[in-house]
Parts: C-alpha cells; sequence; structure tokens
C-alpha cells in the first residue's frame, strides 16, 4: 500500500496537474540518483539515468496499482530497470564502462575515509566485490543492505518471490565471501613467495 500523500499526488498528476509530479520527483529524487550513482559511479550519467527513470514512471504512472506496492517500491522497480538497461548497453560498449568503476572507488575514498587509510582499503575493496556480482545479485543486496528492505519487500520490489530473494540475497554474499577469501588466499600466497626467496 503507498502512503496517502504518495496516492494524493499520484491522483493529482493522473488529472492533469504535472506540478504534483515535480513534488514526487523532489520526493524521490535523491534515492534515485543514488542508485544511479551506485550502478554507474559517475555522477553525470546518474543524473542523466535519473532524469530517465522520472519520465518512465511519468509515462507509466497510470499502471501503478496502490493495493499491490508501495509507491516507493514501484518507482525503485522502474530504476532498477533503467539501470538494468545501461549496464546492458554498457556491455555492448565496454570502453564506456571503465570509469564507473573508478569514479565510485573515488567516491568510496571521498566519502568514507578522510584521515583514515584503512576504511579506503574496505571501501574501494568492497565496491570492487560488489561490481563481480551478477545484477540480480547485486540489486538483491543493495535493496537488503544499503535500502533496508525486508525479503517480502525486495520479492515485491525486483518481481520474484520471497525465497527467491533469499536465494539471490544468500548467493551475493556467498559471491563476496569467496571474492575476499580469494583476495586472502593471494595475499597469503604472497607473502610466501617472498619469505621463501
Amino acid at each position: 500500500m503507498g502512503s496517502p500523500e504518495d496516492e494524493q499526488l499520484i491522483e493529482e498528476v493522473l488529472s492533469g496537474d504535472t506540478e504534483a509530479f515535480g513534488l514526487i520527483v523532489r520526493k524521490y529524487e535523491k534515492a534515485i540518483f543514488n542508485l544511479m550513482y551506485r550502478t554507474t559511479g559517475s555522477t553525470d550519467e546518474s543524473a542523466d539515468l535519473s532524469q530517465e527513470v522520472f519520465l518512465k514512471a511519468y509515462d507509466k504512472l497510470e499502471t501503478y496499482t496502490p493495493r499491490k506496492k508501495k509507491f516507493y517500491s514501484w518507482l525503485y522497480t522502474v530504476a532498477l530497470n533503467v539501470a538494468r538497461d545501461h549496464l546492458r548497453r554498457q556491455r555492448k560498449n565496454p570502453e564506456q564502462s571503465d570509469n564507473g568503476l573508478e569514479a565510485c572507488l573515488d567516491y568510496g575514498v571521498n566519502a568514507f575515509s578522510i584521515g583514515n587509510p584503512e576504511r579506503v582499503v574496505e571501501v574501494q575493496s568492497m565496491v570492487v566485490a560488489m561490481s563481480t556480482l551478477s545484477i540480480s545479485h547485486r540489486e538483491a543486496l543493495i535493496l537488503r543492505y544499503r535500502e533496508g528492505y525486508s525479503i517480502r519487500e525486495i520479492a515485491g520490489t525486483l518481481g520474484i518471490s520471497v525465497s527467491g530473494a533469499k536465494m539471490r540475497i544468500h548467493r551475493g554474499l556467498e559471491e563476496i565471501r569467496l571474492f575476499f577469501k580469494r583476495i586472502k588466499d593471494e595475499e597469503a600466497q604472497g607473502l610466501f613467495e617472498i619469505r621463501s626467496r
């Protein structure tokens, strides 16, 4: 169920009040921008994709059903679809995708690590680990641990079963655990080689 305020604004938009949609944009623009930034790592691309999300949401607003899910979950689903499309386009054009990870690493350094070099390494390692995940596992982990969604909300947002949501989270966490285990094993192997010289 959507919030009464959201439902009222949506009714106004559907009645032709475009200013009401501006209120919706202002309410959710930061959250959508943050999702796009975590997807692209680029401020400019994130702004463009956020705009695309709101344009698509405006065009599809009449398909929103308040009884089925909260408006923010519906909007987040639109945003996830835009993010998926963007990632697919990037895979087809790989020279564009290099900047995203670098910008994401820079974001991690600037946002979390002033005066804390250990935090820089932690944030950068997690960004790299997340970038190795499939889109479906990454989405589930972001919704669960960044956005604080319940398993049921994740299932509804991604259009999958509750057990499917649990499985994606479990597999994503397992992939991250294996990623860090490989790093630890490689570091141990490197130390062994240095000591045996």
